[in-house]
Formats: structure tokens, C-alpha cells, sequence
């Protein structure tokens, strides 16, 4: 590769050390700023990888991690907000502070992590909207000083996500039927390692300059298809119900003020967009695939852990 050094923004991530691992083992110097380093101890096994205590949303500390990089990628984003203004603060404010960093330190290349559906005019969601205002803000803001690429990939799977891994655990504790808000939202959902490549491929491609690109799979499902093919591959016996608008967001209305958040009125909104590319290239990754090997995981824990309890040690 041409460039050397790389600072990644949300490198402790799912998406992040799946980037990073890949960058390393082409050669490169991946910085991945973070505020406790100790969780991410697996991170600093490999020589290339530095995990350094930083919270870049302080200035000073921001300035720090940047010095002698040579290409910034950031993929900080938010889900849910646990304060009324964070959607704008992470996916906005801290885009204009990004690009006056890389200006002060020079550093020219910057990739950047958006969401499918993104879009400051049109977005259904506060979310969208956020992600469209700032991915505008970092190809307009840096046009002068930066090159910038973009991504908006759809919902993005593979090992340790916080999509199917959810889901699968939740349908483990399925009583005959699974009462699913959404469920005829439509989904394009694109392997991290797809992603990751896509990523990696447009960093010395100046074709990508000042480029947005949008990441599907090669199949689109509704969502209640996706947790039929798990609760299929996993060997349950429950049935996905699909809620209407209505029991929808009244679903998303009780859970949003449980703790964990599992689904808000916002992802409702969220899912009124389809998730789906228009014409153009599909990442090859099969999901429907990958859950058929998920269930079997699943399935050996399940009949491991029956095998435990008949013959304990």
C-alpha cells in the first residue's frame, strides 16, 4: 500500500478490528485511539496494531493521536442516543472538528463510514438524517484540503455483530412465537469482511476521491425472513410473527425506555427506508449461508451442553 500510517476512529468496534486486523496484515501502522485500552487486548497481540488511550472527542487528545498519520478512517457512529443531542453531536459536531484536524496535522486521505438510507433532506429518522448531514459535512467541509471517500453500507454482519449474534440469542428464548416489529422491512445485509475489502481497496484509489458508495449483499430479505432462516438453521420450534404498523411502535415505544434499548421509536423510523442498494456492484458473501453456519454453532452448543448435564464431570 502507499500509505503507512493509518489512525482509526472506532477501531474497538465490530466493524473496527475486523479493519484493522486487515490493514495490519497488508503492512500497515493502524493507531486505534480509545478510552480503555484493556478491553481491547486482543487488538495489541499484533505488532502493527497500537491501541492508545485517547478520548478524541477531547481536543487536545484528538490532536495527540493524529500527529504523523497519513490517512484518518473513521467509523464512529451511534445506534441510540442516551442523550437528547448525541445523534448531532457524534455524527455531526465532531465531523467539523475531524476535518480541522487532519487539516492542522495534514493529513489528505480520509474514508469515512456513513449508513445505507443516509440522507440530511429526506432521512425517516433522526438517525439518517444525522448520518446524511454528517457525511455532506465531511465531503463538502474537506473539499478543499481532504480526499474523501464514503460509505453507506446496509445492516453488516459476520462474527461478534450485534445483528444476527443478537437475534440468535433472543430466538434461544423463544416460546413458540416471536412477536417481530418491522418484519416485512426490507434488508440487504453485507458480510463485515466484504465491507472491510471495499474499504481497504479505495484507500490508494484516487478513482474514489470525493466519492460516495453504496455496500449491499448479493440477496435482499425482509426482516422476518432473516430470523426465519435462524430459527431454521438453529432447529427451534417458534414462529416469527410479523407486527403490523400499529403493535410496531407500540413495541418500539416499550422497549426504547428499557435498559439496553433493544429497539426505539427512532430504528422504527429508521426502518421505514429500505435498506437496499439501487443498480451497481454487490458485495459475493451469501448470508443466507453464513446463518446456516451460525445455526450449526448454535446447535453443537445446545446438544454440548445436554451432553454436560447427562455426563458431569
Amino acid at each position: 500500500m502507499v500509505y503507512d500510517n493509518i489512525i482509526l476512529l472506532g477501531g474497538s468496534g465490530f466493524i473496527g478490528k475486523q479493519l484493522a486486523y486487515a490493514l495490519a496484515n497488508r503492512g500497515c501502522t493502524v493507531t486505534i485511539p480509545c478510552r480503555r485500552p484493556h478491553r481491547n487486548k486482543a487488538l495489541l497481540v499484533h505488532p502493527n496494531i497500537r491501541v492508545v488511550e485517547a478520548d478524541v472527542f477531547v481536543l487536545d487528545q484528538l490532536d495527540s493521536v493524529c500527529q504523523k498519520q497519513q490517512v484518518l478512517i473513521n467509523l464512529i457512529g451511534i445506534l441510540h442516543e442516551r442523550k437528547r443531542d448525541d445523534f448531532r453531536r457524534i455524527h455531526i459536531d465532531f465531523i467539523k472538528t475531524l476535518v480541522d484536524a487532519c487539516t492542522r496535522h495534514g493529513i489528505k486521505r480520509v474514508l469515512h463510514l456513513s449508513a445505507l438510507g443516509a440522507s440530511q433532506a429526506t432521512g425517516t429518522s433522526r438517525y439518517l438524517r444525522s448520518k446524511g448531514e454528517g457525511e455532506n459535512l465531511i465531503h463538502t467541509f474537506g473539499q478543499k484540503e481532504l480526499h474523501v471517500t464514503s460509505f453507506q453500507p446496509s445492516v453488516v454482519f459476520g462474527k461478534n455483530d450485534q445483528f444476527i449474534n443478537r437475534f440468535a440469542g433472543i430466538l434461544r428464548l423463544c416460546f413458540g412465537f416471536f412477536p417481530l416489529a418491522c418484519g416485512q422491512s426490507k434488508l440487504a445485509p453485507v458480510y463485515v469482511g466484504d465491507l472491510v475489502e471495499k474499504i481497504i481497496i479505495s484507500i490508494d484509489d484516487k478513482s474514489t476521491y470525493s466519492q460516495r458508495y453504496t455496500v449491499c449483499g448479493p440477496e435482499v430479505f425482509s426482516l422476518q425472513q432473516i430470523l426465519q432462516l435462524l430459527v431454521k438453521a438453529m432447529g427451534l420450534s417458534c414462529r416469527i410473527m410479523s407486527l403490523g404498523n400499529t403493535a410496531s411502535k407500540l413495541q418500539a415505544r416499550v422497549l426504547q425506555i428499557l435498559p439496553g434499548k433493544l429497539f426505539t421509536m427512532d430504528n422504527y423510523r429508521s426502518l421505514q427506508t429500505p435498506n437496499v442498494c439501487g443498480e451497481g456492484e454487490l458485495c459475493t458473501t451469501s448470508l443466507r449461508q453464513y446463518i446456516q453456519d451460525i445455526g450449526t454453532l448454535f446447535s453443537n452448543k445446545k446438544h454440548y451442553d445436554r451432553f454436560r448435564r447427562q455426563f458431569p464431570s
